[in-house]
């Protein structure tokens, strides 16, 4: 019965249009390209300079922290290290990389074109919408006209355009767009421009909250798109075939909008908030995008926080992210933890109290553990999740959220997923000059557990019934029954597990957590 509930609760928030799609890609043969036929000409783009890490070493390639080693021919297939990994090799993003000579780039290329007949995963539509901007951004930056690379290109991007992701929507789709929008500039095709530019606008009118936020609310996320962006802007300022000045000046407003809520999430230090499905060295930092903003005249502007549901509260010494938005979007909740009310804390510029982190998009139980609301500094009753994470990338029932105050120094609103457990959950956020209360009530008589991660590195001095000394400052509870400290591994980035400090504390009815810095 339990399962039935799951289900229920997960497929109900999905689109009409998903649940069609989802048949269809059932029923769908494998994906394969058809070299039929090739436009006239091709059309080299100018991209801006790419700022690119070094995934490939010689014959070595690094993604998510794992290195593989190929000593003849790369195997596309490569599953060892799971399925991200596979898809970052097939995205080809090391073609972009500084000293990448085109003759390598090249014999790459043709080996995975002598491959395509075997791929597994590989022409799946998300790593063909990143491949063809980087074979297109490849053959560009190094004027490269190759009609056997061409002809595979145009079949992936026909290929692309028969299997757009419906049955998933968000960020997919709209890489989707933007790889159709370049591949029809290249091949300079009317059609396909108009279909591929239709689609851009479409999603990214629905994908960007009024406050310029992602709406799958992953710092990370938004970063990458926004990276997307300003790549087709910045091909789209530089190209004459379109003449859509329209679609040059909407692609720039979005990119302004999507900066300035980036610029306002961002920490004094340069680090985002790890929420949601996030974590460092995947996506640009905040710094270089707003270097290749610049580049087309786009400065971020003062942004007001509101419908992403993050909220900040800070002072000269502290800076404090809060989450208190709903699991988004209701229908692609892929990317979200069961995180409500979770907050992460920089005192003086260095991280204090921090989000767990995405280390695996792995189905397993740190996986599982991860999306918990275990793994966040939020508050859990009867070991259950807030929202009903589950099978790596799904959410059953989800709380929902009410905002009870937003002003510059409180914040405070409530969730009710313990509502089947008849609890509410209210949390509050009172900021002075160099403390921040945090207030926790919950309604129901069970006991609460509520967490604290602290950065890796931070350990009390002291540890005094109920409160504790640190060199950045001081922890204390009131009306806690217990504090208890423990030793956990949390993660900054894929794939690499560091040793850091969990405090948690069970209360009754409610708890107020008192944290002060030092002078």
């Amino acid at each position: 019965m339990r399962n039935w509930r799951l289900y229920w609760h997960t497929v109900r928030h999905l689109r009409r249009q998903q649940l069609v799609y989802q048949v269809i890609n059932r029923l769908r043969s494998k994906p394969s390209v058809t070299i039929d036929r090739l436009p006239v000409t091709t059309h080299l783009l100018k991209f801006p300079v790419p700022d690119k890490p070094q995934s490939l070493n010689e014959r070595t390639f690094t993604f998510l922290n794992q290195s593989v080693t190929f000593p003849t021919d790369v195997d596309w297939n490569y599953t060892k290290n799971g399925k991200l990994w596979q898809y970052n090799l097939n995205y080809f993003d090391f073609l972009n990389q500084a000293d990448l000579a085109g003759a390598t780039g090249l014999d790459l290329i043709r080996q995975f074109i002598g491959h395509t007949p075997r791929l597994n995963g590989g022409l799946e539509p998300y790593p063909t919408s990143l491949r063809i901007i980087n074979w297109i951004r490849f053959l560009s930056t190094h004027q490269l006209q190759q009609p056997t690379v061409d002809a595979h290109l145009w079949a992936q991007v026909r290929l692309l355009e028969q299997r757009l992701e419906y049955h998933l929507l968000g960020n997919h789709l709209l890489e989707n767009g933007f790889a159709l929008l370049i591949g029809s500039l290249y091949f300079q095709d009317r059609e396909l421009y108009q279909k591929a530019i239709q689609l851009v606008k479409a999603e990214l009118t629905e994908q960007l909250h009024q406050d310029g936020g992602h709406y799958e609310h992953s710092p990370m996320y938004h970063q990458i798109l926004l990276d997307r962006l300003l790549d087709v802007g910045h091909v789209l300022r530089n190209d004459t075939w379109h003449r859509d000045s329209d679609a040059d000046g909407f692609l720039s407003h979005q990119a302004e909008r999507m900066l300035s809520w980036l610029a306002a999430v961002t920490f004094a230090n340069g680090n985002i908030p790890l929420m949601n499905d996030a974590a460092e060295g995947v996506a640009p930092t905040t710094t270089q995008l707003i270097r290749k903003a610049q580049l087309l005249g786009i400065e971020p502007k003062a942004s007001h926080l509101s419908d992403s549901g993050f909220r900040r509260l800070s002072t000269p010494t502290y800076e404090m992210l809060a989450n208190v938005g709903m699991i988004g979007p209701d229908h692609q909740p892929g990317h979200a933890h069961a995180d409500t009310f979770s907050f992460e804390l920089y005192v003086n510029r260095q991280p204090v109290l921090i989000d767990a982190g995405t280390s695996t998009y792995e189905a397993s139980p740190r996986r599982q553990w991860e999306r918990s609301t275990a793994a966040h500094n939020t508050v859990q009753i009867d070991e259950t999740d807030s929202s009903e994470v589950w099978g790596g990338f799904r959410v059953g029932r989800r709380a929902r959220v009410t905002l009870l105050e937003d002003l510059p120094t409180q914040l405070g609103a409530q969730h009710n997923g313990y509502q089947h457990l008849g609890i509410q959950h209210k949390r509050q956020w009172i900021s002075a000059d160099k403390t921040l209360a945090i207030v926790d009530s919950i309604s129901g008589p069970q006991i609460a557990t509520a967490r604290f991660y602290l950065a890796p590195g931070i350990y009390p001095l002291a540890f005094n019934g109920n409160q504790m000394q640190f060199l950045w400052g001081k922890m204390e509870w009131q009306n806690a029954l217990s504090i208890h400290q423990k030793t956990v591994q949390v993660a900054r980035q894929f794939n690499r597990l560091l040793p850091a400090l969990m405090i948690e504390v069970q209360f009754r009815k409610t708890v107020r957590t008192i944290i002060t810095c030092a002078e």
